[in-house]
């Protein structure tokens, strides 16, 4: 590896901190306690007071809570024996990434609908943007909004067990782009669930997973977000992990 010279390092550094300040910052991940809403196979966070202030002079808690809590990833490891856990799967592997947002929330998709081709074409036309190799693909469908407290909130149960998904052909169209990710603002990206029941999971059993390609789920307040922008998160190092909470955090200009 060819030596890095110390002023040139500075300098990289000074103009990287001097662009980020420039950026405006977009937190798109839900607050997680005991009321977050989760897909329906698992339990719901628990956060454990251990000690307070007055108990003695700090406070301490215990949380409990599955991988694939609030807003997370879903390592490879998670549908495919084969695959990176989370562990394995590159620090810098959602670090500053391009993301372009498909906004889809003009299809007003239902539980059990399928996003098709023709739907991620149209958004790309209205956003005005081409996806690109090692870009994270965001699926805003708009399904925060039944969260509860959300304009159109349900019961905390509802929300991961009901949910639209993404066709094969859809599936295949984000994977042969070479998309580093593929995330969206419902429970399970790609799977189509009406009360519970499943249908078309390609993304995670065939056409990303497998391939290598992270899925982001659960993401909140992307109306408010630019169609192009930068995408950063930092998952936990978990060993044999299948997913990890994850912070995300969106840049724009």
């Amino acid at each position: 590896m060819p030596a890095v010279d110390s002023a040139d390092a500075v300098s990289a550094v000074a103009a990287t901190l001097a662009a980020l300040g420039r950026l405006t910052v977009h937190d798109v991940s839900p607050t997680i306690d005991a009321d977050l809403p989760v897909w329906f196979m698992y339990e719901q966070p628990v956060i454990t007071p251990i000690v307070r202030h007055d108990q003695g002079g700090a406070a301490v808690n215990t949380i409990s809570l599955n991988e694939h809590t609030g807003t997370h990833v879903d390592a490879p490891f998670h549908f495919d024996a084969s695959g990176l856990t989370m562990s394995e799967v590159p620090v810098d592997a959602l670090l500053l990434r391009p993301y372009c947002k498909y906004d889809l929330t003009p299809d007003d998709h239902q539980p059990g609908d399928l996003i098709g081709l023709e739907h991620l074409k149209a958004a790309e036309a209205r956003g005005n943007f081409a996806l690109g190799h090692g870009d994270v693909a965001i699926l805003e469908i708009g399904w925060d909004k039944h969260l509860p407290g959300g304009t159109e909130g349900r019961d905390r149960s509802w929300w991961g067990r009901n949910q639209p998904g993404l066709s094969e052909e859809a599936c295949e169209y984000l994977a042969d782009l070479g998309v580093c990710a593929v995330a969206s603002d419902t429970a399970a990206c790609d799977v189509a669930a009406v009360d519970a029941q499943m249908s078309a999971a390609h993304g995670h059993t065939s056409a990303f997973l497998p391939r290598g390609i992270l899925i982001v789920e659960g993401l909140t307040g992307l109306a408010r977000v630019p169609a192009t922008g930068l995408f950063l998160a930092l998952p936990l190092k978990i060993a044999d992990g299948t997913g990890s909470p994850l912070r995300v955090v969106l840049l724009s200009e």
